[in-house]
C-alpha cells in the first residue's frame, strides 16, 4: 500500500499546484478522492498475491513464510472497507460533475468511506489516524525473517 499511497499523494500535490498555476487563466483543476471502490485492484487483490507468491524463489518464501502470506490474505478478505467497497460509478459521477460544471469543486470525495471516515480522520492528529489504522488491521503475523532477527 505504501507505493500506491505515495503515488496518490504525489498526484494530489501536483493537482493542488496545477490548480493554483492555472487559476490566472481561468482553468480549474479538481481532485477526486474516492475511498474503496469495487474495482479490479480490490476484487483481484488476493489472487494476485497468490500468483506473486507462487512465482517467488524458495529463499524469498522462507524469509517471509507462508503463514505471513495467509494472514495477509485473510485480512484482505475480511477487511471491512473492502467488504463495503462501493460502486465506482460514484467516481464517474464526480468526474462528470467536475468537467461539466462551470464552477467545479476543488475536491470530490465520492463514497461514504471517503467523506464520512477518511477525510475527517485525516483532519485529526496523526496519532489518532495511526491508532485507527492499526486497530482496524488487527494483530499481524511477523515475517519469518523478522522473527529470526528478533530472536537473535
Amino acid at each position: 500500500m505504501s507505493s500506491y499511497c505515495a503515488s496518490k499523494y504525489a498526484l494530489e500535490s501536483f493537482s493542488d499546484c496545477l490548480r493554483r498555476e492555472m487559476l490566472p487563466w481561468g482553468l480549474r483543476v479538481s481532485i477526486i478522492e474516492p475511498s474503496y471502490m469495487r474495482t479490479p485492484i480490490i476484487e483481484g487483490h488476493v489472487q494476485r498475491m497468490r500468483d506473486i507468491w507462487s512465482g517467488l524463489s524458495a529463499d524469498i518464501k522462507d524469509r517471509w513464510d507462508e503463514g505471513f502470506l495467509e494472514d495477509l490474505m485473510k485480512k484482505r478478505l475480511n477487511n471491512v472497507f473492502i467488504r463495503y467497497a462501493e460502486n465506482p460509478i460514484k467516481v464517474v459521477h464526480a468526474v462528470r460533475h467536475a468537467v461539466s460544471n462551470t464552477v467545479p469543486h476543488i475536491r470530490y470525495r465520492p463514497g461514504w468511506q471517503s467523506s464520512l471516515l477518511f477525510f475527517p480522520l485525516s483532519m485529526g492528529p496523526a496519532w489518532l489516524a495511526d491508532l485507527f489504522i492499526d486497530k482496524s488491521r488487527g494483530p499481524s503475523v511477523l515475517p519469518a525473517g523478522v522473527r529470526t532477527q528478533i530472536k537473535e
